[in-house]
């Protein structure tokens, strides 16, 4: 009877120990080009009130049901958008994160944003086109940004590009953000409470259009939309050729009557140059084959197309995403 309880007990040591050796993401996938290995990744998103955020826990479940038996699976968190997404790619403590293309382009150089270079952040593609909007409290009677010298402004989340862009349209303006407006690092949603509660005159976003939070305030107070110039434009292409005119129509927010003249880039996935190429491929492929899916959750996702999906993308893409777009026909810059 021990000698039989001895040998049950060595029997399950062994088992212990092989499954020890495996480790706890080791199971793997056979599937056609490689070997794809059960992960859990993470993808940074951006603050709660923001496109990012909403969007990107669609992209998220949109992924995730494309590659369920792939053994792939991400999970959507709140971040400060596109600077920290950058720093948390470089970490090693982000696998993915949505970052205005701009912003990605600065990283990978290590300037602006970026003390160093970020060599581990990789394109993979576009995700949709950002709108940098300026609203303010009607009763402001601002126009313009030169209108907007000495209200309370919330100029976007710590760590996001919101920030970054702000920056260069006041200066562009002839305005110092940190001496000319009084700067609040508000996410999206508070910035809207704010407004609304009359803690703040004005908020700068870089949202899809139609914003959700602008259409919140709309509902309790009149806004006044906030004209971007040509000569603004100009004086920002001549450092970042990613920005380009963008008109916002009439009617598009209750209450806005006129057209709203404003600039755009583009948010762009981007990932840890760590992934495998088998893992990015399969994460290119089901992106891109989920937009009808994405756009069901949030409107933004009707832009996630093949059609434009490299436009305004300077940093390196992945080898795994070039692979998908190769098999698509698409011209990839550098590979």
């Amino acid at each position: 009877m021990k000698k039989a309880l001895a040998i049950f007990l060595a029997t399950l040591m062994l088992i212990g120990m092989l499954s020890a050796c495996g480790g706890g993401n080791t199971d793997t996938t056979t599937k056609a080009g490689g070997e794809v290995k059960a992960q859990d990744l993470v993808m940074g998103t951006g603050s709660t009130g923001g496109t990012y955020f909403a969007l990107g826990g669609a992209m998220a479940n949109a992924i995730n049901n494309k590659l369920k038996d792939q053994k792939i699976t991400i999970t959507a968190q709140s971040t400060g958008a596109s600077v920290e997404n950058c720093n948390l790619i470089q970490a090693g403590e982000m696998d993915l994160g949505i970052a205005m293309n701009n912003v990605a382009a600065n990283a990978v150089a290590g300037t602006g944003a970026f003390s160093a270079p970020c060599d581990k952040v990789m394109a993979i593609g576009v995700v949709y086109s950002e709108v940098y909007q300026i609203v303010a409290n009607a009763k402001t009677g601002a126009k313009n940004v030169e209108d907007l010298k000495g209200l309370k402004i919330a100029v976007g989340p710590a760590g996001s590009g919101t920030v970054g862009l702000s920056e260069k349209v006041f200066a562009a303006a002839g305005l110092d953000i940190n001496k000319d407006i009084q700067p609040q690092s508000d996410s999206f949603g508070d910035a809207a409470t704010k407004m609304q509660d009359g803690h703040i005159d004005a908020a700068c976003n870089v949202l899809a259009v139609p914003a959700s939070s602008i259409i919140e305030m709309t509902t309790s107070m009149d806004l006044a939309y906030i004209d971007i110039s040509d000569d603004i434009l100009a004086a920002i292409q001549k450092e970042a050729p990613y920005f380009t005119r963008l008109v916002i129509p009439a009617n598009t927010y209750p209450g806005q009557t006129e057209p709203i003249n404003t600039i755009t880039c583009k948010a762009v996935l981007y990932c840890s140059k760590d992934l495998s190429e088998e893992t990015v491929y399969q994460i290119t492929k089901a992106f891109y084959e989920s937009g009808a899916e994405i756009a069901a959750a949030h409107q933004t996702g009707k832009e996630v197309q093949l059609e434009g999906c490299l436009n305004g993308v300077t940093t390196p893409i992945h080898p795994g995403a070039a692979k998908y777009f190769q098999e698509k026909g698409i011209s990839v810059p550098n590979n």
